[in-house]
């Protein structure tokens, strides 16, 4: 009888004393769990573009040092190339140029595309192709991502599909346009929710006969060449104050500040990467360490990068 009395249950004040202090911690190890996992994305970027960079310095080795082009259009040379593949046969790319109008009903894009096409497809990133079913029976085989870098309608298809020519972090918001650049005026609002571009300067674009292509003994400064950048408006970020924006002359920034503290991630060619913060116009990138290149110096005006 005396063991028994001695022996007492839980008070609810008790258990909603513990209750509480579960609270109290998880409201206070909560926020940094989301600190760790956004940092975690940032160092997944990170690698996907030193990935890039040393896919970058391959294409380069084997091509007279020459830098991969951050856009292309072939259609002109004398020797076209195949960098974009129709797959199968007779079948056009479901991304480019016709889906933006840029070009008249009739005309062919396998020869048009991206820094990314080029590294996809020579590095064969993916051997056995991604198959993307048409809609109707137009092409009941679909098209075959194996020569074209995965773009809107892969991620659409396969929102989990993951590729290191992208960044970690999914896009909060895009340039609201039809398409990707340079494809587009920019990537279209129902890709947010995909993850983030990668955008090429497309001060390295080779867009006809007379382009220059640049080679890296040619760029005196690559710590300061910006190539890469993470962007809300596709594949390639022109090199002026339309692409990098200049709120003084109504240009909004195509740049994409999606990490811990609203910093973007530049790539430059000699591999280095920072992550920066925001900026107000383009004079301010110029001014900072980590420059993009001449802007006054295009390709066919005598340029000294």
């Amino acid at each position: 009888m005396r063991a028994n009395q001695n022996q007492r249950g839980v008070t609810i004040v008790e258990i909603l004393a513990v209750i509480g202090i579960i609270v109290v911690l998880l409201a206070v190890l909560l926020p940094g769990l989301g600190t760790v996992n956004r940092t975690g994305e940032q160092v997944t970027s990170e690698n996907n573009l030193r990935q890039i960079f040393m896919l970058m310095t391959d294409y380069s080795t084997d091509n007279r040092e020459i830098i991969v082009p951050s856009s292309f259009d072939y259609r002109q040379a004398s020797y076209p190339g195949k960098i974009r593949s129709d797959s199968p046969a007779g079948v056009e790319p479901l991304v480019g140029p016709l889906a933006s109008g840029e070009f008249p009903p009739g005309s062919t894009f396998q020869n048009v595309g991206t820094w990314a096409d080029i590294l996809w497809s020579r590095s064969d990133l993916s051997a056995n192709g991604i198959l993307i079913p048409f809609e109707g029976d137009s092409n009941p085989n679909g098209y075959n991502y194996r020569y074209d870098a995965p773009d809107r309608v892969v991620f659409e298809s396969d929102p989990g599909f993951k590729n290191i020519l992208r960044s970690t972090v999914k896009m909060t918001r895009t340039a609201g346009g039809e398409e990707a650049t340079p494809f587009g005026d920019g990537a279209r609002d129902s890709e947010v929710g995909q993850p983030g571009y990668f955008a090429a300067n497309d001060w390295f674009s080779v867009c006809c006969p007379d382009s220059e292509w640049y080679s890296r003994p040619q760029i005196r400064f690559p710590a300061r060449s910006v190539y890469l950048v993470d962007s809300l408006a596709g594949e390639t970020i022109a090199p002026n104050a339309e692409g990098w924006g200049d709120p003084g002359q109504g240009y909004d920034t195509q740049v994409d500040f999606r990490y811990i503290g609203d910093t973007a991630l530049f790539l430059t060619l000699d591999g280095g990467i920072t992550a920066e913060t925001r900026f107000v116009d383009l004079d301010e990138v110029l001014d900072r360490k980590y420059l993009i290149n001449d802007l006054d110096r295009r390709p066919g005006s005598n340029p000294d990068p």
